[in-house]
């Protein structure tokens, strides 16, 4: 006889739906300014002390294109949340690596306060992509007796 764990209560999939596509919209809003604007937006999150040539302006545009990537990832999820859970564990860690990130570049003087916004909003969406991960854990059948 295989013992199993206690029934989960039903995920809701119009809330999660919800707020992966409200992740994948703020990725967007921030990765495609990046992507196409980026001397302006490096200017307003670098300090004016930081290097403003051509190598570090390419980089600034890849980022921005990985962040719009990734958005596009969340908006995968967002259409049916029983699937794709690879997705959100790489999120995790994305968000997780922008909020360090963003923090440690502020605090070193590297980047503006502005930088700060989108480190605590990704701090949120890590909050959220982690119960989310949590609540869908496949459920694992006990030991036979």
């Amino acid at each position: 006889m295989a013992l199993r764990a206690a029934p989960r209560a039903p995920l809701d999939a119009v809330f999660w739906s919800r707020f992966f596509y409200a992740a994948a919209l703020f990725n967007y809003v921030i990765g495609f300014p990046v992507l196409f604007a980026r001397r302006w937006t490096y200017d307003l999150t670098y300090a004016a002390g930081v290097t403003r040539d051509v190598t570090a302006l390419r980089l600034w545009m890849d980022f921005g294109f990985g962040v719009v990537l990734i958005g596009f990832g969340y908006q995968l999820v967002a259409r049916d949340v029983t699937q794709n859970r690879g997705i959100v564990l790489l999120g995790i860690l994305a968000k997780l690596f922008d909020v360090v990130n963003l923090t440690t570049l502020y605090a070193w003087g590297v980047a503006r306060p502005l930088a700060l916004v989108p480190a605590a909003i990704d701090a949120a969406f890590t909050l959220g992509f982690l119960r989310f991960w949590l609540l869908t854990r496949p459920m694992r059948a006990g030991p036979s007796v």
